[in-house]
């Protein structure tokens, strides 16, 4: 008897089981075998897609439909319709959009993917061109667009369930474009494997050896870029150039990557990511912007002093703007928030901690002469000379002591007001929210 099982004090924790069932040998096998699970079977609902590409898809629905019912589950099915493509992307996105509207939180779909459909992720990837995580491959358990996933059978190979198959006497539909080599997995399956095993019959082994340790070196990598942020983040939607800098290219590379797509979800191109950190290899003066495409249009702005997510442009502060702020806790403007930092050689000297301090608005002509220069100069001449972009201009802050500007936002330190070079200072932190 071939023995499949689920981990059942796993499954047993969420509130409802979808299980992906396109009426094939592998979803069937997994239906089949939940079925033994009473605790698992009452909170089971079949999950059927009918991509209405075949003349039998409506039949196919009626047999999926029939079969869960047989086993007493749930089913449930949609109805695929006005596909613009019909690309093996297109048509994942659109079953990825009906199963997101499908669960909950705590709700959790399985799949019926088995060993050979790993070699042919990775391989698959493999031809596009992927990196070290591409070839991690299919995970067991993953969320994806807020689905929790899981592939109980990953490391069961396609033997194991053809051969319970045919011990429960199951019958399952055979979709017959599976076949044809038109879309790239069916490619790779029927033509590129089977000729790969004819020299090499342990593909699946190495391929699986492989994908483990990929899934090793995506956890170092994990590891280092978590500590790297937590060395160089101001916000979590701001960085510190001067401590990204010092990491050697490889790091900063990891460190980027995980900043935008982990920490704060970005849909980011390699393209882009590279653009980036070319960037960040160059010192300038001037600010560079990024624009990142997706469900909202975000800005990546780059200074002299830190790279930050701007997930809007700040609002411009009042001319008549007048708030008391002592340097001891963050406060709140019209164009986001002002905190501290302590610092050393730089910032203003930290005897002015506890003084009251005014942030005041920009109403023209006033000047500052930022530590180290030789000379006063006018805010207008300096924000040109820095390329500080006009939408943000407006909404700088202005920090005045005695009623001289002590500080320019997060930008500058006006000399009279600065710390000593070999002394604690306190330096601004502008936040736009």
């Amino acid at each position: 008897m071939s023995e499949l099982v689920l981990d059942s004090d796993f499954l047993i924790n969420f509130d409802r089981i979808g299980v992906a069932f396109s009426g094939g040998l592998d979803s069937t096998v997994l239906l089949q075998v939940i079925a033994d699970y009473p605790s698992l079977k009452r909170k089971c609902t079949a999950l059927h897609i009918n991509h209405g590409l075949q003349e039998l898809s409506d039949d196919w629905e009626k047999i999926c439909e029939d079969k869960a019912l047989s086993l007493g589950i749930s089913f449930k099915s949609w109805k695929l319709k006005n596909l613009q493509s019909f690309s093996e992307n297109s048509m994942r996105d659109e079953r990825l959009k009906i199963f997101e509207n499908w669960v909950n939180d705590n709700d959790i779909i399985l799949t019926g993917h088995h060993l050979e459909d790993q070699t042919e992720t990775i391989l698959f990837r493999i031809f596009r061109g992927t990196g070290l995580k591409g070839l991690k491959g299919i995970s067991k358990t993953a969320t994806v667009k807020n689905i929790n996933f899981h592939r109980p059978f990953l490391e069961k190979s396609k033997k194991d369930l053809l051969l319970y198959a045919e011990e429960k006497n199951l019958n399952w539909v055979e979709d017959p474009s599976n076949k044809e080599s038109y879309f790239s997995r069916n490619k790779i399956r029927n033509d590129l494997i089977p000729n790969i095993e004819s020299r090499w019959p342990f593909i699946n082994k190495s391929i699986t050896k492989l994908s483990e340790e990929a899934e090793k070196g995506n956890k170092i990598l994990h590891e280092v870029a978590q500590e790297d942020y937590s060395n160089t983040k101001i916000h979590n939607n701001i960085l510190q150039l001067d401590t990204v800098r010092i990491l050697s290219k490889a790091r900063q590379e990891n460190l980027i990557r995980f900043w935008l797509k982990d920490e704060n979800k970005l849909q980011i191109s390699s393209g882009q990511i590279d653009q980036i950190l070319r960037s960040i290899s160059k010192s300038s003066r001037g600010t560079r912007e990024f624009l990142i495409e997706g469900d909202e249009v975000k800005k990546i702005i780059l200074s002299s002093q830190e790279i930050q997510i701007l997930n809007h442009e700040p609002k411009s502060l009042p001319i008549d703007l007048c708030i008391n702020w002592d340097f001891k806790d963050s406060i709140k403007i019209p164009s986001g928030e002002l905190s501290v930092v302590e610092s050393f050689g730089k910032g203003l000297d930290k005897k002015y901690i506890g003084l009251n301090a005014e942030v005041r608005a920009r109403v023209g002509g006033e000047k500052c002469k930022p530590f180290g220069r030789d000379k006063s100069q006018k805010l207008k001449n300096l924000f040109q000379e820095f390329e500080i972009p006009d939408w943000k201009r407006s909404s700088i802050p202005l920090i005045y002591l005695n009623n001289e500007i002590a500080a320019v936002g997060d930008l500058w330190i006006c000399e009279d007001f600065h710390t000593e070079s070999d002394d604690k200072g306190i330096s601004i932190v502008w936040k736009i929210t």
